[in-house]
């Protein structure tokens, strides 16, 4: 009777035990599940006005002289030129964006391959100079003139994009340009009616005149 009491009372005591065990795990769980919903609260803040972001424009317009006469730009073709000549062109170029421009530069394409366009030395040579006012149908410039392209070989500004120096190219800033595109003095004998090899007479070169401004550097502003 003693070992069987003996055995009762173990398996009593093993019985509670289990129920504690039991009941202590369902205790934790509801802690833990009450710490989840604590964990799982938010709070939320956001502006009532404002908040509106907008980008800027980068844009550089190039169109011929506004003045009487001298209006026709790229748009008038360039013929019968001969060695030693000089042809004037006007244009107004204008960024009229809302970002300041920077790093202007110059590329001419053409399709053409000829003496015109592939000689240094006996093909066109382009010249630009800028007046702080409009050139008058005269080609003068009542303002202040100032280089903006040394004179340079087409096939220089062809084979890559060439820096140039424009009074402006912040926003609203209009420059008045004199394009000179010359053909230099040089001699040739055309024999019987035959003209000479790489000759500069009987050519046409059709160019496109290529100007490009780069975005100000980015800024940081704080407000």
């Amino acid at each position: 009777m003693n070992n069987l009491g003996s055995i009762i009372t173990r398996g009593a005591s093993n019985l509670v035990l289990k129920v504690l065990i039991v009941v202590l795990a369902a205790i934790g769980g509801a802690g833990l599940v009450a710490s989840n919903v604590f964990a799982a609260l938010t709070a939320t803040a956001t502006n009532t006005s404002g908040g509106s972001v907008t980008t800027g424009t980068l844009k550089l317009v190039l169109a011929p002289s506004g003045v009487s006469g001298i209006t026709g730009g790229f748009t008038s073709p360039i013929s019968a030129m001969g060695p030693g000549d000089t042809v004037n062109r006007y244009i107004d170029l204008s960024n009229t964006g809302t970002l300041d421009g920077a790093s202007p530069t110059l590329q001419i394409f053409t399709s053409d391959s000829n003496t015109l366009v592939n000689s240094p030395s006996a093909g066109l040579q382009v010249t630009i100079s800028a007046c702080t006012v409009a050139w008058s149908n005269t080609g003068t410039c009542s303002g202040t003139t100032s280089p903006t392209l040394a004179a340079t070989a087409v096939s220089t500004l062809k084979g890559a994009a060439q820096t140039i120096t424009l009074p402006s190219v912040l926003v609203g800033g209009v420059n008045y340009l004199k394009v000179s595109t010359a053909l230099p003095a040089g001699t040739e004998n055309v024999l019987n009616g035959v003209l000479p090899v790489g000759t500069v007479q009987g050519l046409t070169a059709a160019l496109t005149w290529t100007f490009v401004i780069q975005e100000r550097s980015a800024v940081t502003t704080n407000s």
